[in-house]
């Protein structure tokens, strides 16, 4: 990874369209692959529509935020924590929108500074992530850094995901302080 710089940042107005582009032109295998209840997503202006709105409510006052993954300061993909508790609790969720960079080591790193970014924005004390129980690579990168499974169960992971077996991983803080410890840009 050299020469390449990873952060994430607010998802901003300028990230809308790669955002809206990723999720209503996903692959049916990746979908299926995911979870995603391709019938449920909104059409793509509403989803813009939402996404502005979102973007212009004070942050105090969300209950979804979300953060795009960087590399060398484009938009690459991005995480979400919904169902946000302020000062307690928020669930996490992972998308590398290129599918070119997927398995190229940089969502670990991403990853983990999203959720450091919304321990402290949000002031949580947990966080927790359920990726689909047979998606391979969001449970093999949480698990590469060392996030601990804690249980399996049937359930929708979003408003946008089917009813299936789900993996949730605690999303510790300390853990991912140390993984970008060891694993330095």
């Amino acid at each position: 990874m050299e020469n390449v710089q990873l952060t994430v940042r607010p998802l901003a107005v300028e990230h809308v369209d790669g955002y809206v582009d990723y999720i209503t032109r996903v692959p049916k295998a990746d979908a299926e692959r995911m979870g995603l209840a391709v019938e449920r997503l909104p059409s793509a202006a509403n989803m813009r529509s939402d996404l502005e709105a979102m973007l212009a409510t004070p942050v105090e006052r969300v209950r979804t935020f979300m953060l795009a993954w960087c590399l060398n300061g484009k938009a690459i993909g991005h995480s979400s924590l919904k169902e946000i508790v302020p000062g307690d609790f928020g669930k996490i969720h992972l998308h590398m929108w290129r599918a070119d960079l997927r398995g190229k080591g940089f969502g670990p790193r991403l990853f983990c500074l999203a959720a450091l970014d919304f321990y402290e924005r949000f002031k949580l004390k947990r966080i927790i992530c359920e990726p689909k129980a047979d998606n391979p690579m969001p449970n093999r990168m949480l698990q590469k850094i060392g996030f601990p499974l804690v249980l399996t169960h049937v359930a929708a992971s979003s408003e946008l995901s089917v009813v299936c077996e789900l993996n949730r991983y605690a999303i510790l803080r300390e853990i991912a302080e140390r993984f970008l410890r060891i694993h330095k840009e």
